[in-house]
């Protein structure tokens, strides 16, 4: 049996290298295509870094997300202007890696820290003494049937290359050593955009381990939930592996990474990348991204979006006095950065409650309790600024490293593109349309408001060609942003708060968000109408977020739950 996994895997091997150049006087226009004698130098762009990179949209991968996602729209723009080469690991809609052998280019990884980007396990948030090395941060798997987390559906067949697990790093250090020589690559641009997952699970309410958290108010819809999910919930709070109190100053601390820590992983990194390359036949030319600001995404929602949204169910409903926030002379509610919000999934909570049946008090007993702002459910404002002040350390160790190695790495500033635009500093208008940071009525994000829209992964691939087009031999052409949003599904046509989204069909939580699809884009009269059986699906839906866990998956079995 080793044996023959022996000759599978080595069969593999040689299937994965590329073909030797052959004479040929016609160049490749197509990115995927190998190199020919007599084409001009070739260009490789690796991409290193979290969902944004992967192509997350409504918390799913699938090549509908990835192929409208920013970096394929980067290396378009680029095979434009140079022969290149760029590979997507491409996943289907049920997010099975297509084309598994094929090897990637596009390292990113959704969920990866600055930490996970070289295969370590921060201790914080996972809850240990030290940051170790963890398999489930790398490919290892021999063969695509043993495929057991997103690491190995990404990074495969990198391991085998390598001979050995990897991670994101790994992987890059392989394409820029041994891949460069095997395909004729003379240069190759990195992109490396990590370190939004060094706050987003503080800002986000979610992720973790020991405990998991997740922005649930299990209290109030306990009741409502199917039988075996309720004990499964109850189970995983009183084991201390899920906790539904994200939004305390301990979780938030717990959830980010401590800012010396930060600068040391990112500098290690950069370091790793240019050392670890400085023999390949084409040495790497980074480029560094800086971090928006996670605690002003829509998926954070305001006094004002409860009202907006909840008021379609219960035209009187107003948010608690300790919620709302009173806007000063001249300012508008919405100003991003005044106010307390709670999360995307606590909102979708409120909403199925009250659309079935429940009165607005019970409601708003996830926001306050006898008169006090409910602690946990609620990421206060004073919260929201200790979150952005983590960001901006971060950001200052990324321009701390660029000046270090300033013939080596370039510095785009997506970051402060992004937040100037988060909080009404900078004006974005597309067909007399401004985005903002509000969720579908912003123009921005997808349906699970973390995610940029096809448009907003336009901008910010138009910011990094921007930059690109200032490195010598590079005039790649930029997106017409117009063209880009006449096809985008997250843009709200009626002005009725909901997007029509995309036709695909979602399971888990993208299912979720699926409830909230404009039913008609065309008539600001029609709205969500949430199925009857609204609450078997949000069990569904919840039950797949917490059976990664190994210790609930192993109650489920025991109970019968799942098998």
């Amino acid at each position: 049996m080793k044996h023959a996994t022996l000759c599978c895997c080595l069969a593999a091997l040689f299937s994965l290298t590329p073909p030797a150049p052959v004479s040929a006087v016609t160049c490749p226009d197509s990115v995927s295509l190998p190199p020919r004698l007599g084409c001009p130098p070739r260009t490789a762009l690796i991409g290193l870094g979290d969902s944004l990179g992967h192509g997350t949209m409504d918390a799913a991968n699938n090549f509908i997300n990835t192929e409208h996602a920013f970096l394929q729209r980067v290396a378009d723009a680029l095979a434009m202007a140079v022969p290149l080469y760029f590979s997507q690991p491409l996943f289907d809609l049920a997010e099975k890696r297509l084309e598994p052998f094929t090897i990637p280019t596009n390292l990113a990884v959704d969920g990866a820290d600055i930490f996970s980007l070289a295969g370590l396990d921060y201790h914080k948030r996972s809850g240990a003494v030290e940051t170790l090395p963890s398999a489930a941060l790398m490919a290892d798997r021999l063969l695509p049937l043993g495929f057991r987390d997103t690491y190995d559906k990404v990074l495969y067949p990198l391991n085998l290359l390598a001979r050995q697990p990897v991670s994101q790093v790994d992987g890059a250090l392989w394409l820029l050593n041994r891949g460069a020589a095997v395909t004729a690559i003379d240069r190759t641009l990195v992109l490396l955009w990590a370190g939004n997952n060094d706050s987003s699970k503080a800002a986000l309410g979610g992720g973790g381990s020991n405990p998991q958290f997740q922005p649930l108010p299990f209290d109030l819809v306990r009741t409502e939930l199917k039988p075996g999910l309720r004990l499964l919930l109850a189970f995983a709070e009183a084991k201390g592996l899920l906790s539904f109190a994200p939004y305390t100053g301990a979780a938030i601390d717990r959830n980010l990474t401590n800012a010396d820590d930060f600068a040391q992983q990112y500098g290690e990194v950069v370091e790793r990348l240019l050392a670890d390359s400085s023999a390949s036949p084409a040495p790497p030319e980074l480029l560094l991204v800086t971090l928006p600001y996670y605690s002003a995404v829509g998926y954070l929602m305001d006094s004002e979006d409860l009202e907006f949204y909840l008021g379609k169910v219960d035209p009187g409903y107003t948010v608690p006095a300790s919620f709302k926030r009173v806007a000063e002379p001249g300012e508008p509610i919405s100003e991003p950065l005044r106010g307390d919000r709670v999360s995307l999934l606590t909102f979708g909570m409120m909403y199925a409650l009250l659309a079935t049946g429940h009165p607005a008090a019970e409601v708003n007993r996830v926001l306050e309790i006898d008169g006090v702002q409910r602690d946990g459910l609620v990421l206060s404002e004073a919260e929201q600024r200790t979150i952005m002040a983590r960001i901006d350390g971060f950001n200052d160790s990324i321009r701390a490293v660029a000046a270090a190695y300033p013939a080596h790495v370039q510095l785009i500033d997506v970051g402060g593109f992004l937040n100037d635009a988060f909080l009404g500093k900078r004006v974005i208008e597309i067909d007399d349309r401004v985005f903002s940071r509000k969720w579908v009525r912003g123009s921005g994000f997808t349906l699970d408001g973390v995610h940029p829209g096809y448009t907003g992964q336009a901008l910010i691939a138009n910011r990094i060609l921007e930059a690109m087009n200032e490195l010598p031999g590079i005039n790649a052409p930029l997106s017409d942003l117009a063209e880009v949003m006449a096809g985008d599904p997250y843009i709200d046509r009626d002005g009725d708060g909901w997007a029509p989204g995309p036709p695909q069909a979602g399971s888990g939580i993208t299912g979720l968000l699926y409830l909230f699809k404009d039913p008609d884009d065309g008539d600001p009269e029609r709205q969500v109408d949430l199925p009857a059986d609204v609450w078997e699906r949000i069990s569904d839906g919840l039950l797949a977020e917490i059976l990664h866990i190994p210790a609930v998956e192993a109650e489920a079995r025991r109970r019968g739950i799942v098998r």
